[in-house]
């Protein structure tokens, strides 16, 4: 009789710089006290490819897939701003290559561009997508101006975006914690960053990665325990979670792929192709880096 072999997933992992900001508020970011009166720092907007799955499969997901909206460039001080065609270009991949998109929150730098991936399966969890279907007329009752709080990171027209894909069958709502597909799993982290904001951990033969939105802006929110200056949720939400995703690492945190800290790509493979890095995260087995060879 022979051996059943176990089929274990395993996958490559990228995160694309889309866009910067050089002067981000260090407290809006690593925590208001702890980082007041510090000044700014660099932050990166990006994206995170993952390439793989269960031995003999070759599956292209992204979690997240960032924005396009030009009112966010001139609201916020962003710059170096790339589409998702040209930054997916760098690692030989088209948005009609992308199986899925795993949703992390409906802030508009993580969903405003999925109109960009007409083929992809967008999986979001319900609490999110019910949160924000009842948030967002508040600004038409309260009429606090053309700039209200609820819109500072929210698209309203994302909305539409999404029940478009929903009609075509293209929406999966999450409920909860959830394998959605061999070795990548949803984890809702409800009433957090955001309604139903959600961390993604991915499966590797050197063990699991953790994707967590803003859920983790900064390395410095789990090393510090100490939750952002700006939250739509609870912070206190946000401190229970850190301790999950530590435990998930088993304590390494560079298994952590933070929401918006530069330092993934300065502590990860990195090169610079355009404006914008991109960072080799981890390879699975039998895939080459990615990284160009110098000349």
């Amino acid at each position: 009789m022979k051996a059943q072999i176990n089929k274990v997933a395993d996958y490559s992992i990228w995160s694309l710089c889309f866009a910067k900001d050089d002067n981000a508020p260090q407290d809006f970011f690593g925590g208001s006290g702890i980082m007041s009166n510090k000044g700014g720092k660099k932050i990166a907007l990006h994206f995170t490819l993952i390439r793989g799955g269960l031995p003999g499969e070759d599956h292209l997901y992204l979690v997240d897939c960032g924005f396009k909206a030009p009112i966010w460039l001139e609201r916020y001080p962003m710059y170096d701003w790339e589409g998702a065609k040209k930054v997916l270009g760098k690692v030989g991949v088209k948005p009609d290559d992308i199986e899925a998109i795993f949703v992390t929150h409906m802030h508009f730098d993580h969903i405003n561009q999925m109109d960009e991936f007409p083929k992809a399966q967008i999986y979001v969890q319900r609490e999110e997508l019910n949160g924000w279907s009842m948030a967002v007329n508040l600004p038409l009752r309260f009429k606090p101006g053309d700039n209200p709080w609820v819109y500072s990171s929210f698209e309203p027209k994302d909305m539409i975006s999404l029940a478009k894909a929903e009609v075509d069958g293209r929406v999966t709502l999450l409920e909860g914690d959830v394998e959605v597909v061999p070795g990548i799993t949803a984890n809702l982290a409800a009433r957090s960053h955001t309604f139903g904001s959600c961390w993604w951990k991915i499966s590797t033969q050197k063990g699991p990665f953790v994707i967590s939105g803003d859920t983790v802006y900064w390395y410095a929110n789990i090393e510090n325990m100490w939750p952002p200056g700006y939250c739509q949720g609870d912070s206190f939400n946000l401190l229970f979670l850190y301790d999950k995703v530590r435990e998930a690492v088993g304590g390494d945190l560079l298994r952590i792929i933070p929401g918006h800290d530069y330092e993934i790509f300065t502590k990860h493979a990195n090169w610079i192709v355009g404006r914008n890095p991109v960072a080799e995260i981890n390879l699975a087995k039998g895939q080459k880096s990615l990284k160009p060879r110098r000349k």
